[in-house]
């Protein structure tokens, strides 16, 4: 196996990976929480995200990684564009994500009736679209896997 097939199978991982988690958690996880009421909803979602969020920003930079690397060396740029989409998550959270996540990790911040509700339902939705950029980049790494 030469080592553009290795860099995109090893590409092809982490973002099979990371799409995987974040699917789960936009179709099981999170719809779970919600119907468990605001109180506990909230209380559950950071302890979630704090273990999420290590894991996932480090398969979404290492995919990105891969997909760079792979240009450079073999000028792949299938790998290119998928990692690319896989890393574009991180910034993604930063800008857009992140205002909500904050609110929602401030264990000082009062909260009146249905607020919870409504950012949790914000953050599903923005969740959402790493979960598509990712299934995206997945799809593209197999595309190219299958192109050898």
């Amino acid at each position: 196996m030469n080592t553009e097939t290795k860099l995109t199978l090893l590409g092809t991982a982490f973002a099979g990976i990371f799409s995987g988690a974040a699917l789960y958690i936009n179709v099981v996880e999170h719809p779970a929480r919600l119907s468990c009421g605001e109180d506990i909803a909230h209380k559950q979602w950071a302890p979630s995200y704090n273990r999420a969020k290590t894991m996932q920003a480090s398969l979404a930079f290492l995919g990105g990684l891969v997909g760079v690397i792979n240009y450079i060396k073999n000028k792949n740029k299938l790998t290119l564009w998928a990692g690319a989409l896989l890393f574009s998550v991180i910034p993604f959270t930063f800008l857009a994500t992140m205002p909500t996540n904050k609110i929602l990790l401030d264990s000082g911040h009062s909260f009146s009736t249905n607020v919870k509700t409504e950012l949790l339902t914000k953050w599903g939705k923005l969740h959402a679209v790493r979960t598509v950029a990712s299934l995206v980049s997945f799809g593209i790494f197999l595309y190219a896997l299958a192109k050898k």
